[in-house]
This record gives structure tokens, sequence and C-alpha cells, in this order.
């Protein structure tokens, strides 16, 4: 599109209210997922010793110092509770070759980790073998974000592999 379509279109529409209908709200996760995401899956274990893990695009950085990360749960997860404050997570950055992980983390039941090649970090937190980047974190706070929590994690220690990620990008996982 040219910066005189991009005009145009810009200018002569409206735009959609994404808080209208249900064919607006569907427009509006259709114009988020044009926003590339890196693909993570963040894991812990329950309050029994159990490893849970889930898979998330909405991972970001919130500050340098202290070292804090971002990241959402929906309030409907069956893993919701295991990230409560104080808690220890891992947030596993898969790997361009990792996409089966990111499609079994992304699952609901079953044994998420049957088969799966581990590492184990801080606290007992499982860490999935051959990512790009690992953040050992503790849950610092939650916050109501309308259908999901907003979980801040307190950064305790990292590793960078370096390897190329694997990406999220409308509505499908890829590389690059």
């Amino acid at each position: 599109m040219s910066d005189a379509q991009e005009e145009l279109l810009i200018e002569g529409r409206a735009g959609i209210d994404p808080g209208g209908s249900e064919e607006a709200r569907r427009a509006f996760r259709d114009t988020l997922g044009h926003f590339a995401t890196g693909v993570t899956c963040m894991t812990s274990r329950t309050e029994r010793g159990d490893p849970v893990g889930i898979t998330v695009s909405s991972f970001n950085s919130l500050s340098l110092d202290p070292p804090l990360i971002l990241w959402s749960i929906a309030n409907s997860s069956v893993s919701f509770a295991c990230f409560q404050v104080g808690r220890p997570f891992a947030v596993n950055v898969l790997s361009a070759e990792q996409e089966s992980l990111a499609r079994n983390f992304a699952r609901t039941g079953g044994d998420k980790f049957a088969g799966i090649d581990l590492h184990t970090g801080l606290e007992g937190v499982p860490l999935l073998a051959g990512c790009v980047v690992y953040f050992e974190c503790a849950v610092e706070a939650r916050y109501p974000g309308g259908d999901h929590d907003i979980i801040v994690g307190r950064v305790r220690r990292i590793f960078n592999i370096g390897k190329h990620p694997l990406l999220f990008h409308v509505g499908a996982l890829r590389t690059f």
C-alpha cells in the first residue's frame, strides 16, 4: 500500500471501535496479530511440585533497575493459580526449531512434559532444553487486566544461548 493509499484509508474512515460487537472484537484480535512477537513457554511447579507450563506471546520487558519483565495469563487458564506472588517461574524463549513445544504447551490437559528434555532451574523450576534465552523469575505482582491477569516477574537469573527465535505473526508460528 502506498503512503497516499494509506492516508486515504485512515483519513476517509472512522475506524473500528474494538469494544463494540463480536465482529469488532474479532477485528481487534486480528489487528493485534499483525504485531510480531516472540513465543515463550512459562514454566513453574504446582504447590504439590508437579511441573506446569503454558505458551505465551504476551511477554515483554518492563524495567532494567530492578530487572522486571511482564506477561499476561488468561483468567480461564487451568494454570491461572500456579503463578501467584512470590512463586518462582521461568520464561523459556523458544527457538526457531521449537514449534512443536509451542503447540504442546498451548494445549489444555495431558502431560505436557512427557518426553521433553529439561534442565532444572532455581527452586526446581523446569527449563525447556534448546531455548534461545531463559529468564528465571519470581512473581513480583499481579494486576487484573480484563479477561487476563498481568504478571510482573522479578528476574533472578538469565541465560542467553544465542539461537534464532520462534515468532508469532498473523495467527501463525514463523521463523526468519
